[in-house]
């Protein structure tokens, strides 16, 4: 829990920051913050050893992010993506590669859109293996994302975004003893449509 708590620190500080310092010009010109929560809604499938895939109930879940980038043009920019996803069992931490595009006139006062991606490995660095015997592993995160950039009549704006979420992890648990060895794998891809409500600067 004190992890959890310590990475939603971290986040909540990243935009503090960001405020403080956006009067400077690297900041001002060059870099670009999506600090967002929202939920993630749709089913998970876990894909046995024998290869069989079993959809698990549907279950709406929580995700907070943050996007640190670099202009790399007036509308594209390249960066990090760090976030924690809450799944029924498994807490996920994504750290991804990712880019964001907007369109429209940077200094516009109405709506524009934007698009992104995000790519990397989710890690399992919060769970608490729920037995000695257990393990956990994570896998391939990828988010594709489309959103509002709504104006706040600052240097700030609201975000709005949809989008798809996809997380793996595989869970290992020892069933055997130390005459006969033997264990249990499990594999689960997890997919969902991705709501978020945020502030980008």
């Amino acid at each position: 829990m004190k992890s959890i708590l310590t990475i939603i620190g971290c986040l909540i500080f990243s935009v503090a920051y960001t405020q403080e310092k956006s009067s400077k010009s690297f900041l001002k010109d060059k870099y670009v913050n999506f600090t967002e929560i929202g939920g993630l809604f749709g089913k998970s499938y876990q894909i046995t050893q024998a290869s069989y895939s079993t959809p698990v109930e549907g279950r709406t879940n929580f995700t907070i992010q943050s996007y640190n980038g670099y202009k790399i043009s007036d509308k594209l920019s390249a960066g990090v993506t760090v976030g924690v996803d809450w799944f029924h069992s498994m807490q996920i931490v994504p750290v991804s590669l990712g880019i964001r595009n907007t369109y429209g006139r940077t200094d516009s006062k109405k709506v524009r859109p934007y698009i992104g991606v995000d790519a990397g490995y989710g890690f399992t660095w919060l769970n608490d293996d729920s037995s000695d015997n257990q393990t956990a592993k994570g896998g391939l995160a990828i988010s594709p994302v489309l959103g509002l950039l709504i104006p706040t009549g600052g240097q700030a704006n609201f975000v709005l975004s949809i989008g798809y979420k996809h997380n793996a992890f595989t869970t290992t648990t020892n069933t055997g003893n130390d005459d006969y060895p033997s264990s249990r794998t499990k594999e689960y891809e997890l997919n969902r449509m991705a709501v978020r409500l945020g502030v980008n600067f």
